[in-house]
């Protein structure tokens, strides 16, 4: 893992001092993020069996079946502190690796029960859904449009990314 990562990081070193043309160093960052998402699923260990998807286009029901992040950052399956708010889904290719991942948004609760909001990415890879990163979107949600294009989550006209397993806003 540890020689993946330094791969990683030798093509992005080598694609910026190189004339790489725009469109190199976005695969370059690509496949640098590829190899960041597989180690990161590799490290992370999921301790119950997960349903492969239905079939080569993931679904709600796979996203069912999946594991995601609880506020530990352990991977759980969806129960008391892990909900999906499923109106909120959408599938697109989220990491440009060509198959369909899931941008989803989430309820993780506080002690108190309290809605927590979060807007998951779900990877596509080996065949199964994982939430590889999250991020905040508060104690409220609501959404009027949302989707997946161009390997960017759109949530009302507001764009996210993931690079690497982090996921962020973007101009």
């Amino acid at each position: 893992m540890i020689a993946l990562l330094q791969a990683a990081v030798s093509l992005l070193a080598s694609a910026q001092n190189s004339q790489a043309t725009p469109a190199a160093m976005q695969k370059a960052v690509n496949l640098a993020g590829n190899i960041v998402q597989t180690v990161a699923q590799a490290k992370t260990p999921i301790s119950f069996p997960v349903k492969e998807n239905d079939g080569i286009w993931p679904n709600i029901d796979d996203l069912l079946n999946a594991p995601y992040l609880d506020s530990k950052n352990d991977l759980v399956r969806l129960g008391k502190t892990v909900s999906l708010i499923t109106e909120y889904t959408s599938f697109g290719d989220i990491n440009n690796d060509g198959l369909d991942d899931a941008a989803v948004v989430v309820n993780k609760p506080g002690v108190d029960e309290s809605p927590h909001y979060f807007l998951a990415a779900m990877l596509n890879h080996g065949n199964i859904l994982f939430n590889i990163a999250d991020l905040p979107l508060g104690d409220s949600v609501n959404i009027d449009s949302h989707h997946v294009i161009d390997g960017k989550i759109v949530i009302d006209g507001r764009r996210y990314e993931l690079l690497g397993k982090e996921l962020r806003s973007v101009l």
